[in-house]
């Protein structure tokens, strides 16, 4: 599926490349695909499940961010097997204002911990919704137990960071071990620094991948100046005086 949106098979419309010479266009993506948030959520983390447990936990620490003065994930992956769900259907916990279901985006049952993941893309976090996935997610007998972190994906404004966090703070009144964010961005570099920093291997494939969506959402690795190349010859004094006496006012 991912390849058949990055080459324009479900419908072309440029993902910010140049056409090339042929008039081909180098990467392509389904008209509005890349508006909504639920296909790349679901390419990026389905992506993630297949890695390594202890390569995944890594990628998702070295992209998250505490809200506030929370705490980071661990630096130890919890212990066994994460299994992963998408879009579950929860039952709402106490006070909820969903009659039926409530439903992340995804969810990740990891040992001890429980990783509640909400991403949103070109629209907003909203702390309403956080509370009713926290209070599902406690009231499900199986999670019961778990140290429970929420990941913000995408889709946060941190001046609202404060108030986002006292009316979670307010509404939720059973333990939650963190409540953390991700910028699509941070993610992105992330999976830079891992593909830097290993040899290639079978999961190289996966992060490609999860790479490539990334940026045809419009994710982009940002080049810092200081990673340009340098100037490394001086041009020497006499030549630079030479050059300043040879310029003219027009």
């Amino acid at each position: 599926m991912l390849k058949a949106i990055l080459h324009g098979k479900l419908g072309r419309v440029a993902v910010g490349v140049d056409e090339e010479a042929d008039g081909n266009m180098q990467e392509a993506a389904p008209d509005g695909l890349t508006d909504l948030e639920d296909p790349l959520t679901s390419t990026v983390f389905e992506r993630l499940e297949y890695l390594p447990a202890e390569l995944a936990w890594r990628i998702l620490r070295d992209a998250s961010r505490p809200l506030g003065d929370g705490p980071m994930l661990p630096v130890v992956a919890p212990l066994g097997p994460p299994s992963w769900s998408f879009w579950p259907g929860l039952r709402p916990g106490d006070g909820g204002r969903n009659k039926r279901r409530v439903e992340p985006d995804v969810l990740v049952s990891w040992g001890d911990t429980l990783l509640l993941i909400e991403a949103k893309h070109r629209c907003l976090q909203d702390p309403a919704q956080w509370v009713e996935q926290l209070r599902a997610a406690r009231a499900a007998t199986a999670h019961a137990k778990k140290q429970l972190w929420l990941v913000a994906v995408g889709g946060l404004v941190m001046q609202e960071v404060h108030g986002y966090l006292a009316h979670v703070r307010r509404e939720v009144t059973s333990e939650i071990s963190g409540l953390l964010t991700i910028r699509w961005e941070d993610l992105r570099e992330a999976l830079y620094t891992v593909e830097a920093s290993t040899h290639p291997s079978p999961q190289s494939a996966v992060l490609r991948d999860m790479a490539a969506a990334l940026e045809a959402w419009g994710y982009r690795r940002k080049t810092w100046f200081s990673s340009l190349p340098t100037v490394t010859e001086r041009l020497r004094t006499e030549d630079s005086v030479s050059m300043i006496q040879d310029w003219r006012i027009r």
